[in-house]
């Protein structure tokens, strides 16, 4: 089957379903972002920001406040030693140059991105599903799985206890609750980038097996192509795709009892052209130390097993059902999607320290088995059951939908609706900033030089650099090297109002510019920075004062 092929195999029906679901996609998860900017409370204004992962949404505003300001190579910003290489993230510039020609704020560019990649995933995974299924029912419903299905997260939160599941010190709790990646529905609801690697993933195997069948390179150039510009901003998803790839062609060469010598070769094109982007990330690591010192701290290892499981719930058991399905089944394209699913299964568990980021569409070979499963299913109790019976329940839409609500969705709603009740209460930190927060972030984006850096505590460092493209002492815990030794230097820092030469000296050594002093920073003790000659006020308003280092 060729491309064209498939495309062909896609009727007007099939088109316009893609696109009701497209809108309908784009609806759903816009509205807790639309509802969040539609209650701002007066006298603040809306972040963008939402209950995942919220320390890193200002991160992405980073760089797209860098390229607003011109620069479309990027310094990380949550971090105050010299930087001898810039940050190549052309996805984020990308965005950036969006917000600039069109006078953007950040999280609207981000959301702006992140609707506009809907409907190209779904369009795409659609080509890929119609590429395994011919049957129009099949494909539709794999669809809508890989839209809506989830795990058994929200329910089994009512019974687990939040935070007690912690060992040596990392966060354990069901990924369909909190990993972007785990799950298409959050990556359709989170960031855009997650988005953009989902849909470059999908390409990259669709047109590898398109390669692999009908011994055609433009397929295998195509997915080199994709792969670079993919693996350029998620170099870690090397090991997922070629890993996949190689033990799918060290398996088919057993089973046909030859060596796939046409695979190899396309195997090899890709990766040639994929490798000047692992190559790249590979030596910046090894010359230089701050982007080594945030690979260290970016420790993302996937939860227990057993958490696992609930992660996925029923498509998971499913799953593993159409595993053994598709094994036996005598088309290579099955066999793929079945090493797909167990490779990527151990990968999850590696020895490597960003396990959990190799979760990036693991859903979709999930999803594919569950539905093979399922009408596997279907099939074998229809020739137990009473025709009567069998249609009376097809014919139940209500039962149906509520089945598959609870059994596969109920995640996806809990969190949708966690949002909205966040948004509702208006507590949560990262949501809304005061207007005079906002002018004090104006000030220092308005007056600091680009190279000035500023000291601040944690959670207001993680909004500074986002809001004013300025650096900041500490922010945010993968980005900011050596981040707990300096989170311990803030602390003691503001905890008592004495050591004032100690003090002085300490901003002098780490070249700080500017103190950020605010509801925040009292808080973490009675340091007053009023009677400091050393320091000198510059900005102030109800909420914010800034002071500058006085220098001998």
């Amino acid at each position: 089957m060729l491309l064209g092929d498939i495309f062909k195999s896609i009727d007007q029906k099939e088109k316009r379903f893609l696109l009701l679901l497209s809108l309908v996609v784009v609806l759903i998860t816009a509205l807790p972002y639309l509802f969040g900017y539609l209650i701002t409370p007066a006298n603040t204004s809306y972040t963008g920001i939402h209950a995942l992962t919220p320390g890193d949404f200002n991160v992405y505003y980073s760089y797209i406040e860098q390229a607003k300001q011109g620069n479309f190579v990027f310094q990380d910003l949550y971090t105050s030693e010299k930087q001898d290489f810039p940050l190549i993230k052309p996805f984020w510039s990308a965005v950036g140059i969006f917000a600039r020609i069109f006078n953007l704020p950040s999280w609207l560019a981000v959301q702006l991105s992140r609707l506009l990649l809907i409907p190209i995933f779904i369009f795409g995974a659609y080509l890929f599903i119609s590429y395994l299924f011919s049957e129009k029912q099949k494909r539709k419903i794999a669809l809508l799985f890989l839209v809506f299905a989830s795990g058994f997260g929200a329910i089994s939160s009512m019974i687990l206890e939040p935070g007690k599941y912690i060992v040596n010190g990392y966060y354990h709790w069901p990924m369909d609750l909190w990993v972007p990646e785990a799950i298409s529905f959050l990556s359709l609801y989170h960031l855009p980038h997650i988005l953009a690697s989902s849909i470059l993933f999908i390409l990259v195997f669709l047109l590898v097996l398109l390669a692999f069948e009908n011994n055609l390179y433009r397929y295998s150039l195509g997915a080199g192509i994709a792969s670079l510009f993919w693996l350029w901003f998620h170099p870690f998803h090397f090991f997922t795709v070629f890993s996949v790839l190689v033990i799918y062609i060290f398996v088919l060469s057993i089973k046909r009892k030859k060596i796939q010598f046409s695979h190899l070769k396309h195997f090899l094109l890709v990766l040639l052209l994929a490798l000047p982007a692992v190559i790249y990330h590979f030596l910046i690591l090894r010359i230089d130390p701050i982007a080594g010192a945030r690979a260290v701290q970016n420790v993302l290892l996937t939860p227990a097993p057993w958490l696992l499981l609930i992660s996925y719930g029923a498509l998971g058991i499913l799953a593993l059902i159409g595993f053994f399905l598709f094994w036996k089944e005598k088309k290579e394209k099955y066999l793929f999607i079945a090493i797909w699913f167990m490779v990527q299964l151990f990968l999850l568990y590696a020895p490597i320290i960003f396990q959990r980021r190799l979760s990036q569409n693991f859903h979709f070979p999930v999803v594919i088995l569950a539905v093979a499963a399922l009408f596997f299913l279907y099939q074998f109790f229809s020739k137990k059951l009473s025709s009567g019976w069998r249609n009376q329940l097809l014919k139940n839409n209500i039962l149906l939908w509520f089945l598959f609500v609870i059994l596969f969705a109920f995640s996806n709603i809990f969190i949708v609706l966690s949002d909205i009740l966040l948004y509702t209460n208006q507590s949560y930190p990262y949501f809304y900033l005061s207007d005079e927060y906002r002018q004090a972030l104006s000030w220092l984006k308005n007056n600091a030089q680009k190279d000035e850096i500023v000291f601040s505590e944690w959670i207001n460092g993680n909004f500074i650099p986002g809001n004013t493209g300025r650096k900041v002492y500490v922010g945010h815990g993968v980005e900011t090297v050596n981040y707990k030794n300096k989170q311990d230097d803030v602390k003691w820092f503001f905890a008592e109002d004495k050591e004032d030469s100690r003090k002085k000296e300490f901003l002098k050594e780490k070249d700080i510019t500017y103190l950020f002093y605010s509801k925040q920073e009292k808080e973490l003790g009675n340091f007053n920075p009023e009677n400091k000659n050393y320091l000198q006020e510059v900005f102030k308003n109800q909420t914010v004062t800034i002071y500058a280092l006085v220098g001998d």
